[in-house]
């Protein structure tokens, strides 16, 4: 027979002065006890005490312990761009941004991977939907301790040249497929519907569906994207096929939005994640429900570069799996989860004129469980329940923006930020107690993103 000393061995318990287990009801004097990069049990303090009575507890005080946020959208190779481009629309963004990306080598793409990701760890978020234009954000996520969906990006417009760019892609698909692991798998990511022609977009999803993995594109983003695909015409269709070399490549006005215009390609399906739709109506809703699709919901780099507001609460009503995302620091400046589920609340109350659109317990939702259903990992992680992996973040309530709380999810929505995080976990292991990050040098990182910013201002 096992005594209750050797069945609590490696157990750890972690109180606080309220549990977020998302999945169920908030917990005032609540515990999560983990073991062996697994939750064993999450509740009222005294019973999960008195139910691991030989477990190691760690007493948070006065703290809100939650899921790790789920970053349904990120670029941490553009994180030194933070600040950057600060007051333009996306279209004339797009084409300084790739101006300016070309300055930077795969050692400094690599240097602002890490700074992402040393970022997203103190911010609290455990998961992230990482869309990589070199790659190297692959080895600043391993280093960190994230669990992720690392997309490559792919582009092409020149169908005389797809089967070589296809060829290209399943080389690169091979050499990262071998980082994989428990807390890394690799998606596909055509980038856009003006980077990426049709022949590309069936090409890539065939290849997705033989290759099992998940497949992510910028969709309806701006309405330079949507008359670039309704009429042909713009800054997409002019300026930018001139800038990357395109402009004598045929191209015809297809009459539709970006949304009906990947539903002639066979793209959509359950690992399919549609990043934005901002420009989207009513009939797109529908394909994209009817397609079984997620949404990646970047509410701050959306408003910021002027592309709108998506419609939240069109696609909840519509039963679509939506998670939120920062997108890049080139476009949102801070990867911080707290104010994106901020701004959103904001944005969406004040477009519809109704407080009752969205409250602050569906944004935490939506910021932890929402995107790991958005990112099909819901059995795994997104809530505190016995049998999900130990990702676990814990707030700080001591300081006076805290003061009182009535409820901790409106605490934690209207008034906390990334500064507020004090401890992180990813599987069981700790990546950042007491502000300090665990796998990172944090000041050796600062320093290198700060010497790759001279190459953009020189």
């Amino acid at each position: 027979m096992i005594d209750s000393g050797q069945r609590d061995a490696g157990t750890t318990i972690y109180r606080a002065e309220w549990v977020l287990p998302v999945s169920s009801d908030p917990v005032r004097d609540g515990a999560v006890a983990v073991s062996g990069g697994s939750i064993k049990a999450a509740g009222p303090a005294p019973d999960i005490i008195k139910s691991f009575p030989a477990a190691t507890l760690v007493d948070f005080h006065h703290a809100i312990i939650l899921p790790g946020f789920v970053n349904c959208h990120s670029h941490f190779e553009y994180s030194v761009f933070r600040g950057f481009l600060d007051n333009l629309n996306f279209g004339r963004w797009l084409l300084e941004f790739i101006d300016f990306r070309s300055r930077l080598s795969a050692e400094d793409y690599a240097i602002s991977s890490r700074l992402g990701a040393s970022e997203s760890v103190a911010a609290g978020i455990t998961t992230v939907a990482e869309s990589m234009y070199s790659g190297q954000s692959v080895y600043a996520l391993k280093e960190a301790g994230l669990r992720a969906v690392a997309f490559q990006e792919t582009f092409g417009m020149d169908d005389s040249r797809l089967s070589e760019t296809i060829a290209a892609l399943e080389v690169r698909l091979d050499e990262l497929d071998e980082q994989q692991d428990q807390l890394l798998e690799i998606g596909i990511f055509p980038h856009a519907t003006y980077t990426v022609s049709a022949a590309m977009y069936r090409a890539v999803a065939e290849m997705a569906r033989r290759r099992k993995k998940k497949l992510a594109t910028h969709l309806a983003e701006s309405k330079a994207e949507s008359a670039y695909i309704r009429s042909g015409s713009g800054v997409l269709a002019m300026d930018l096929r001139e800038k990357v070399g395109w402009e004598n490549l045929m191209r015809e006005p297809f009459g539709v939005t970006p949304v009906k215009y990947l539903q002639q390609w066979d793209v959509y399906g359950p690992d399919f994640l549609a990043v934005h739709c901002v420009q989207v109506g009513s009939p797109d809703v529908e394909v994209l429900a009817k397609g079984g699709v997620a949404i990646a919901h970047c509410p701050k780099s959306n408003a910021k570069l002027g592309c709108g507001i998506a419609p939240l609460h069109s696609f909840l009503e519509a039963g679509i799996r939506v998670g939120l995302g920062t997108d890049s620091p080139a476009s949102s400046n801070v990867m911080d989860m707290f104010g994106e589920m901020r701004t959103a609340i904001f944005l969406h109350r004040g477009a519809q004129r109704d407080a009752a659109v969205l409250d602050a317990a569906e944004c935490v939702q939506i910021a932890t469980l929402g995107g790991a259903r958005a990112l099909g990992m819901d059995d795994r992680i997104g809530s505190l329940e016995p049998g999900k992996q130990a990702d676990l973040i814990a707030v700080d309530m001591e300081h006076s923006h805290f003061t009182p709380i009535y409820n901790p999810y409106s605490a934690l929505v209207y008034g906390a930020s990334q500064e507020d995080v004090f401890f992180v976990m990813v599987a069981g292991r700790p990546l950042y107690e007491k502000k300090v990050l665990l796998m990172m040098d944090e000041e050796k990182i600062s320093d290198q993103a700060k010497a790759v910013k001279e190459k953009l201002w020189g």
